[in-house]
């Protein structure tokens, strides 16, 4: 089959959408068959980070949306005529081939007031389009896959779950070796709580703060490290950190690079993801699979993922986010046992077998 495949999130820092595709490409250089893929980039070193081989040629495409969505994208299909056109999110005027979308998630339709008013309004109009035109959507939980069909009113049987994985970069390591480079290179010293992911409203990192002020009544030593990179909310939690004096104490490193990620939950005391609305939430998998004692919400696709390799908390509720992470740090037969059960949890998930079903996808439009 020959496959063309929008990978412009590569390079770009985005977190989730970025590893998605950084995911799948390793998945499918894997796979040995004899499928041709065009993959359509726009950041610089994206090439070069993600080795391919002579299957694969990587095409340039234009930064601004309007023009890649609108002229480049559209005019580069007409002349390499996919059989599979797989995009995410929003789909390219005037495509003629097989096409898949994935959808991570639905948060601008249920959480709109945490993220900006025009990107909300971009989402729903266009996301709803290409989520009726395309002819297969995939999507990362049942949760979301099941949230898709009932928001879009789109066929159930058009809808594919193809899970993701932590990276095999993610796994135990030795803790105080850990600690000493993150204080050698961020300045960062033990001890400290961790959360890893985009620094926005919808992951609820202000109550997060103030549950952390109340835990530091028993545990005076201990910091706390959000480590993201800044989006829509960014300012309101740094003056929430102001207000409660803690600007020594909340450690905001940004962006962390991918080699650095997995020295970050090694060295961690403990992980929490107290996000209100996922898709997926693969910080909770790389934690687990660090062999991290880990703390996520109830609701939306996290307990899906977590299994019972984490503690759940209400993300509604600051002084749940409290006791679940003095109780972890205060228990040491409890965080032993959630280490142990997120190993586990965290081995069921394959990035090969991810991009295994992605295949079968295509496949069945070929």
């Amino acid at each position: 089959m020959n496959i063309a495949i929008d990978v412009h999130s590569l390079g770009s820092r985005a977190s989730g959408n970025e590893t998605y595709f950084q995911q799948l490409v390793r998945g499918l250089v894997l796979d040995k068959s004899h499928n041709r893929y065009a993959l359509f980039y726009m950041h610089d070193g994206a090439p070069e980070s993600n080795p391919t081989d002579a299957r694969f040629r990587w095409v340039r495409i234009p930064r601004n949306p309007l023009w890649r969505l609108g002229l480049s994208l559209p005019r580069a299909l007409r002349e390499i005529q996919p059989d599979v056109f797989h995009c995410q999110y929003i789909q390219p005027l005037f495509v003629r081939c097989k096409t898949v979308v994935t959808i991570h998630d639905l948060a601008y339709e249920h959480l709109s007031g945490f993220a900006h008013p025009l990107e909300v309004a971009v989402m729903r109009k266009l996301v709803r389009a290409t989520a009726r035109r395309a002819d297969r959507i995939l999507t990362v939980s049942q949760f979301s896959a099941e949230d898709i069909v009932r928001t879009y009113r789109v066929p159930a049987e058009k809808v594919r779950v193809a899970y993701q994985a932590a990276s095999e970069e993610f796994h135990p390591r030795n803790k105080e070796d850990a600690q000493a480079y993150l204080a050698k290179t961020y300045g960062i010293a033990p001890p400290f709580l961790l959360y890893v992911g985009r620094i926005q409203a919808r992951k609820n990192l202000e109550r997060l703060v103030d549950a952390y002020a109340a835990l530091l009544q028993n545990h005076p030593a201990i910091k706390l490290v959000m480590a993201g990179k800044p989006d829509w909310g960014f300012e309101d939690l740094r003056n929430k950190i102001a207000a409660l004096r803690l600007g020594d104490r909340v450690v905001l490193p940004g962006y962390v690079p991918a080699g650095d990620l997995p020295l970050f939950y090694n060295a961690a005391e403990l992980f929490i993801f107290p996000s209100l609305f996922e898709g997926f939430g693969l910080p909770v998998l790389e934690s687990m699979a660090s062999g991290v004692a880990t703390i996520t919400s109830r609701g939306s696709s996290l307990e899906e993922v977590a299994g019972d390799g984490a503690l759940l908390i209400d993300p509604h509720k600051a002084d749940s986010m409290t006791e679940a992470m003095d109780h972890v740090l205060t228990n040491e037969a409890c965080r032993r046992n959630l280490i142990a059960r997120g190993l586990v949890r965290s081995s069921e998930f394959s990035a090969q077998s991810s991009a295994e079903q992605v295949l079968q996808v295509y496949q069945s439009l070929g």
